[in-house]
């Protein structure tokens, strides 16, 4: 099983229909989508982007009301919470497994690939 060669049985690609003419929403739970920022007809030759900048400062925010519920949507900063460290470190341990399983697959590789090439 160790020197078994796998054949290929197909292609996989991802392709993503790219947007003319588009408007950008925001949404509360299943609520009417809300239209916050659409293409004009002049963009035709650009790529359009929205790109939200919050600055670690206190105060710092964007908000989205929704016109019949009322309901508020708020993006902001604040003061690292408990939470916050946990979801952190959570990422860390994360980021760092994922790392050492990809050294790992690169030694295999390595090992692989010698063991073929005095075959």
């Amino acid at each position: 099983m160790e020197n078994e060669k796998l054949e290929p049985i197909g292609n996989i690609g991802i392709t993503q229909k790219k947007l003319e003419q588009c408007e950008w929403v925001f949404q509360f739970d299943n609520d009417e989508p809300q239209v916050f920022a659409w293409t004009s007809e002049e963009m035709l030759d650009e790529d359009p982007t929205v790109t939200f900048t919050i600055d670690n400062t206190e105060g710092a925010y964007i908000s989205f009301t929704h016109k019949q519920s009322g309901k508020v949507f708020k993006l902001f900063a604040r003061q690292l919470s408990e939470e916050g460290l946990k979801l952190r470190e959570f990422q860390k341990k994360q980021s760092e497994a994922l790392k050492s399983d990809m050294e790992n697959f690169d030694k295999k590789m390595e090992d692989y690939a010698s063991e073929n090439k005095e075959a």
